[in-house]
């Protein structure tokens, strides 16, 4: 589960951003089961990405190609830079699966 909040005047080119991702995701990365995101209905800021994975291994994956499409994570960061500089804020919330 991932939300952001992205900064003023950036909405329609992060939700440009998240038609590219998604799609690319879809078609470049093995083992996604789910990579959607959610623009909401009365607040142009808010983005809401549901994604699901095969395995831990799949989403390293994710990221690492992330990181070569997008450039580099800021120290202690997993996402590019270049991602996080379109939000003002942003929750990631990890599960996992009960079997």
């Amino acid at each position: 589960m991932f939300q952001v909040k992205v900064k003023a005047g950036l909405e329609d080119e992060f939700y440009r951003l998240a038609v590219e991702m998604a799609a690319s995701t879809r078609s470049e990365d093995e083992g996604w089961i789910t990579f959607t995101y959610y623009h909401h209905t009365s607040d142009a800021n808010d983005f809401f990405l549901y994604e699901q994975w095969r395995d831990r291994d799949a989403l390293t994956a994710h990221f690492d190609r992330l990181k070569a499409v997008y450039g580099p994570v800021r120290d202690g960061g997993f996402l590019p830079a270049s991602l996080m500089d379109f939000w003002d804020d942003v929750q990631i919330d990890m599960y996992n699966v009960v079997e």
